[in-house]
């Protein structure tokens, strides 16, 4: 007769230390597998920093953004550079400019001399602080028909043309403004009686149409009849 007791212990002594077969035995680690071409530096290309950024850095694009900004004030301080400075009056009603650059002085009326056999064109003299400033009437080298009424707001421009001192008489100074070149458009039949050499073109200041004047032609001496 088997004993069946003593064959189970056998067994059992048998299998001491051996790991157990079936679904519950333990199956060694897997290493990983190890990237094709060998090592780590695999994955990154050859002279290419890992850890270098993919995409635009903030820094970089504020780079960008504070030089787009720098070329827009560059652009606009040439702007101003270039821009008309202009001294706006009236005279006969219409309104009109001139650049401020040969500008002496704003003076209120004073004494004039008349000057005997002097061109009609020639008002007289004025003595301004000692300086003998030539008064030319550019009311009439404009050919307004309308005579010169003097007010509270007549002023003298006084202007430097190189070799003389001459001054002008307007009924009212108006302000000096500030334009772009190219809002100077060229002049269209303003007056039929003006003098359309001594006319650089015209444009708006406050919503007024001015007339932007040559005073180089305008108070050439050729013209004054």
């Amino acid at each position: 007769m088997v004993d069946l007791a003593k064959i189970r212990k056998k067994a059992k002594k048998g299998n001491a230390g051996v790991p157990p077969a079936g679904p519950e035995a333990s199956s060694p680690p897997v290493p990983p597998p190890a990237h094709e071409g060998g090592g780590e530096d695999a994955a990154t290309p050859a002279g290419e920093d890992a850890s270098a950024p993919t995409s635009t850095t903030k820094l970089d694009r504020f780079k960008e953004q504070a030089g787009s900004r720098r070329d827009i004030a560059v652009t606009k301080t040439a702007e101003r550079e270039h821009q008309l400075e202009l001294l706006t009056f009236t005279i006969a009603g219409e309104q009109y400019a001139i650049e401020i650059e040969k500008i002496v002085e704003i003076v209120t009326p004073r004494p004039i001399t008349r000057i005997p056999n002097a061109d009609p064109t020639v008002v007289g003299i004025i003595s301004l602080r000692g300086t003998v400033v030539t008064l030319v009437d550019v009311r009439r080298m404009l050919r307004h028909s309308a005579p010169l009424q003097g007010g509270a707001d007549t002023r003298i421009v006084v202007i430097d043309l190189g070799n003389e001192i001459v001054g002008f008489v307007v009924d009212r100074v108006l302000r000096v403004v500030k334009i772009a070149p190219n809002e100077v458009e060229p002049h269209p039949v303003v007056h039929t009686t003006e003098l359309e050499e001594s006319i650089r073109g015209v444009f708006r200041a406050s919503g007024a149409l001015t007339i932007l004047l040559d005073l180089d032609k305008l108070l050439d001496h050729s013209q004054w009849t």
